[in-house]
């Protein structure tokens, strides 16, 4: 009996001293698993910190717009000039129509017109538009420079001042296209140099990369089809032509006499309607 009861005591001790040093050897790894999920616990807040923060920088950035380029285009001292390369090939056009108009203004003509539209906003004939861009000129039919802000949707990307007469800063007659700001310099008056020419401005370097010859335009608008510019030019004493120039050199590359200046056009389905002091034109585009 004392030797069962002595085997039992055995026992339990062995029992016991097994069991203390399972506990001895699991502590470590306990601890070792809290410091890891309080690793873990510390990693996800800062994770959710510097998400909460990136989140209210973006948003602080929606709010604060970005303030517009501003740029004064001066053409002190610059004459015509062309930079090299592979002339574009001009569109064949026909006068498909020729219409005496009783000496109405392009306004008349416009507002009177079924066929046709420009994409204008308000009745100002200062805001306008296209496919990317939205452009505003400060002031219209003034005897000043004009300021024109061209904006992509609510952000105003560009403030550009350059020398153009009151009648020029309205109408359809500017175009940012991939960075290149396509405008015209126009002084009202009979042919005198310096005057009354297109220009082509890349607006990110702030370079000027073609001003077209004097006296190739003075039109309300033009219009930019493929690497074709067409615009107008005429006077009481001088000849009445429609251009087309060289989108990228801004070269002549074909003229078509009309019986008086180009003043406002539009085009459609291949077609354009050119308004002049005297006559309306549909000329086909081939």
């Amino acid at each position: 009996m004392k030797k069962q009861y002595r085997l039992a005591t055995f026992a339990l001790s062995a029992c016991l001293l097994m069991a203390c040093g399972a506990r001895e050897t699991n502590a470590p790894e306990n601890n070792e698993a809290e410091k890891q999920t309080e690793n873990i616990s510390n990693i996800d807040t800062k994770i959710d910190e510097a998400e909460t923060s990136g989140a209210l920088t973006e948003s602080e950035s929606r709010e604060t717009p970005i303030a517009p380029k501003e740029i004064l285009i001066d053409f002190t001292g610059i004459s015509e000039f062309h930079p090299e390369g592979t002339a574009a090939q001009p569109y064949s056009l026909e006068i498909l129509s020729e219409t005496y108009n009783n000496i109405t203004f392009a306004d008349e003509w416009y507002n009177a017109s079924e066929d046709i539209s420009l994409p204008m906003i308000g009745e100002n004939w200062d805001c306008f538009y296209d496919e990317n861009y939205t452009y505003q000129w400060e002031y219209t039919y003034q005897w000043e420079d004009g300021k024109l802000s061209i904006f992509d949707g609510e952000n105003c990307l560009y403030v550009l001042e350059y020398p153009t007469d009151k009648w020029y800063v309205n109408g359809n007659n500017a175009c940012l296209e991939n960075g290149i700001f396509y405008g015209a310099s126009v002084m009202n008056g009979y042919a005198q140099p310096d005057s009354c020419f297109m220009f082509a401005y890349d607006l990110e370097n702030e370079k000027l990369l073609w001003r077209s010859a004097d006296q190739t335009y003075n039109s309300m608008n033009f219009l930019v089809k493929g690497d074709v510019i067409f615009c107008g030019y005429g006077f009481t004493a001088e000849d009445d032509y429609l251009y087309q120039l060289d989108k990228n050199t801004g070269e002549v590359i074909d003229r078509l006499p009309l019986k008086k200046m180009p003043d406002l056009m539009a085009e459609k389905d291949d077609r354009l309607y050119v308004h002049t002091y005297s006559y309306d034109y549909v000329i086909g585009i081939f």
